[in-house]
């Protein structure tokens, strides 16, 4: 009896001995599987708009110097930063020389016309001569052309603006004297603001007027604009190799200055169903394009490497033809830690087509031009 004990002893022992060795083992393996801390998408086919990013430069639809059309002293001018209407006198010149040359030209016209009037009835009836009625008639539209000359330079001893605006410069002060051509004001009404920049030949055949465009302030810190492309150029800049593009667009809160330099998404076109993933998100090696890809093994998330095909590229975004399809979970960010076969600790997913528009919104230019 007390040799069974031993042997029952001894047998358990054994059975308890192995079985701590299999946990133990097992616990081993479990420490031994990496877990990766890595941020997901989850692919869904959406339209896919392809642009292509460049920047340009602003300008005020309505900016003019304004000079003058005549010769005097200046009596008065407007003030930096006053605001004026169409029609509005900005400067007014010493006119008492034009009144005193009006008056003389007026009483040469009346004087002119009264001869012509008396002369005419004696020439309908033969009483003076051919010659001496048209040097009357010459004469009366001579004293006319000098009374309209007077009557204009006393319009120009006020100068007036010929659009709305603001007054940005000015170029003379009170008391000056000026001449006919000088510069007195300039003046600029943004309104309305024109971006003008240079988009790479490659594309002439894509980019046309009408396209849909995205003007981004966020290099100062504003907004997105939508627009159009008013005006798309024919001719290429041999040098940059470029062909002018123009974006006429409104700007009633004044945030967009001239000469600031914004960027442009010029809509190149738009893929229906497209699966689209960060460019970052891409692994390659010799000849392939991969992806990481989380698969379901054991109830854990594994890693695995998909080959792909890509096709359009944009910004920060790469369209994918083949490799991928709906629903398929793909690892954007946490690649240079992990391998094939690796844990997947998963701690943010969204959507394919939400991570795209958002780095999309937050992509700088590729492309500079002027």
């Amino acid at each position: 009896m007390k040799r069974y004990f031993i042997l029952t002893s001894v047998l358990l022992a054994s059975v308890l001995f192995l079985s701590a060795c299999e946990n133990g083992e097992e616990n081993n393996d479990e420490e031994r599987v990496r877990q990766i801390p890595v941020e997901t998408i989850t692919i869904t086919p959406d339209q896919f708009d392809d642009f292509i990013r460049v920047s340009g430069s602003v300008e005020a639809i309505n900016d003019a110097v304004i000079s003058s059309e005549a010769s005097g002293q200046v009596l008065y001018i407007a003030n930096r930063g006053q605001r004026v209407n169409r029609g509005d006198t900005i400067a007014r010149l010493d006119d008492r020389s034009l009144r005193a040359n009006l008056d003389a030209a007026r009483a040469g016209f009346e004087f002119a016309q009264e001869t012509f009037e008396r002369l005419e009835p004696l020439y309908a009836d033969s009483i003076v001569s051919t010659q001496d009625f048209r040097a009357a008639r010459t004469e009366r539209d001579g004293a006319r052309a000098q009374l309209d000359q007077a009557e204009k330079a006393l319009e120009d001893a006020e100068i007036r603006t010929p659009f709305n605006g603001r007054i940005e410069e000015r170029m003379i002060r009170t008391g000056e004297l000026i001449n006919p051509g000088m510069p007195v004001v300039r003046i600029t009404n943004t309104d309305r603001i024109r971006v003008r920049a240079g988009v790479p030949e490659r594309y002439s055949a894509e980019i046309r007027e009408g396209n849909d465009v995205i003007v981004s302030l966020r290099s100062y810190g504003g907004s997105d604009y939508e627009s159009r492309v008013s005006f798309a150029g024919n001719v290429i800049d041999q040098d940059r190799r470029t062909f002018p593009v123009e974006v006429e667009m409104s700007n009633p809160d004044d945030a967009i200055k001239p000469e600031m330099v914004v960027n442009l998404r010029i809509k190149r076109r738009a893929i229906e169903g497209a699966i689209v993933v960060p460019r970052t998100a891409i692994v390659r090696d010799e000849g392939s394009v991969n992806l990481f890809v989380a698969r379901e093994e054991n109830g854990h998330k594994i890693s695995e490497l998909v080959e792909v095909r890509t096709g359009t590229a944009t910004g920060p975004v790469v369209e994918i033809l083949e490799g991928l399809q709906e629903g398929d979970e793909v690892v954007v960010a946490g690649m240079s830690n992990l391998s094939v076969g690796d844990r997947l600790n998963i701690i943010s997913n969204e959507t394919s087509v939400s991570r795209a528009e958002r780095l999309q919104r937050s992509d700088r230019p590729v492309v500079t031009f002027d």
